[in-house]
């Protein structure tokens, strides 16, 4: 989870600011921090414009970001001009007692609710938000259907659990936030700021568990809003997150990789042509040993990215390891043609020709083995190692002119080489 600042801070502002209002605190920064004075600053500044100027970039700040829960505490004008504190502390007490007596008593319970709401907004004004939450949630016990006790409660909650984040206290934080989600189930700022608390807890079970119940929301809303692009992102996001996340897990490796793709493909429904999801995909696949289905993926990969040298370099790679030995070795030449400097290309045109020739050798395929080392000379033309190969592969053939040719010129490039020495001395008491 990034370390940077939040660019929002830097900004001034808090997330879920309009477009206007990035835009307008940036220009307001900019003015007061000339570059050629401050430059540290107000690249600082920038950047955290650069980060929220577009619905991508937003997006993917924004999954990370606690919501600021935007609202207010409703009480009436009777319940703000109430009584002066003391009394009111003994008339509630006289009234629960009354209530004890005669729980039936309508009249007594409603002041009393009266009295208690009169003191929470005393709670409030000196920022007791503890007291005020006890006498909201009596409130409650006494009346499970009012309204404003009842906003109230999740107002608080949601409030302090915010600054308990902020704070780095994130059990207390999402102690608060969770008792505030059972009164309003729906909550989705909440659901997302549980998803973020959990998981830098950390609590992974309990961070899948509310970044599903994210996603499921923001879906809907994608549904009814399919142009929301802000939405569309932040889905994209968050599954790009998660499938990273699964993919740093070493427990039940295997099952995280196919959770993991499952992420990926989720984001390609949203955005059919993601770079990054299918390459993911692509490159997890690889890591499994699914030669065939990797071969898929990187064939449309190299459809649309076809200059792309990596891509083509792991597309050789699943060619040769699902059989398609001559596409492999030409999807590499394309790449070299591409780059031709390119040492990753070069390394690997090595190693495959070099893992053939000896398979091919060890099946007594000499002719095939040898024609994947002399390949080996065109990019390793002064390689002892090469020579020794080729050396061996026409021993093990019976030619001993050959053989002892190779051995030679292994030894004139190599004179220590003991293997090409014990080579030669071999084929001398073969003649």
């Amino acid at each position: 989870m990034p370390a940077e600042k939040n660019p929002y801070a830097i900004l001034n502002l808090q997330k879920g600011a309009s477009d206007q209002e990035i835009k307008k605190a940036y220009f307001e920064m900019v003015k007061r921090y000339d570059p050629e004075k401050h430059t540290e600053q107000f690249m600082v500044i920038q950047n955290a414009y650069k980060r929220l100027k577009d619905n991508v970039g937003r997006a993917r700040e924004d999954i990370y970001i606690y919501n600021h829960v935007k609202g207010e505490f409703v009480l009436t004008t009777e319940e703000r001009e109430g009584l002066p504190i003391e009394e009111l502390k003994n008339e509630i007490n006289k009234l629960e007692e009354s209530l004890k007596k005669s729980p039936e008593n309508l009249d007594v319970r409603s002041r009393l609710i009266l009295r208690l709401m009169q003191r929470s907004s005393h709670s409030v004004k000196k920022r007791l938000w503890a007291e005020a939450i006890e006498d909201w949630q009596k409130v409650m016990d006494s009346d499970p259907t009012h309204i404003r006790a009842k906003h109230n409660l999740i107002f608080a909650y949601i409030t302090l659990g915010y600054s308990y984040a902020q704070h780095g206290l994130l059990a207390e934080a999402v102690d608060l936030w969770e008792k505030s989600l059972r009164m309003n189930p729906d909550n989705l700022p909440v659901i997302h700021n549980l998803a973020i608390a959990a998981e830098r807890l950390p609590n992974p079970a309990m961070a899948q568990k509310y970044w599903s119940e994210t996603l499921k929301r923001w879906n809907a809303i994608l549904d009814q809003e399919p142009s929301n692009e802000y939405i569309r992102n932040c889905i994209i996001e968050v599954r790009r997150h998660l499938g990273e996340k699964v993919l740093q897990q070493e427990e039940g490796k295997e099952r995280k990789k196919a959770s993991a793709i499952d992420e990926y493909r989720e984001i390609l429904k949203i955005k059919p042509n993601d770079f990054n999801a299918q390459f993911k995909i692509a490159e997890t696949l690889m890591e499994e040993q699914k030669w065939e289905d990797a071969v898929q993926e990187l064939q449309k990969l190299h459809q649309g990215h076809n200059q792309n040298v990596e891509i083509m370099n792991m597309l050789g790679w699943a060619l040769l390891n699902s059989g398609q030995v001559d596409n492999a070795f030409t999807i590499w030449k394309r790449s070299l043609a591409v780059d031709p400097s390119n040492t990753a290309t070069k390394d690997n045109l090595v190693r495959a020709h070099l893992s053939l020739g000896k398979r091919l050798r060890e099946s007594g395929l000499y002719t095939p083995a040898l024609v994947h080392f002399k390949a080996l000379l065109k990019y390793l033309p002064n390689s002892a190692e090469v020579h020794f190969e080729i050396g061996s592969t026409y021993s093990m053939k019976g030619d001993i002119a050959s053989a002892y040719r190779e051995f030679s010129i292994t030894l004139n490039i190599d004179p220590k080489n003991q293997l090409a020495k014990k080579a030669i001395s071999a084929l001398k008491m073969r003649r």
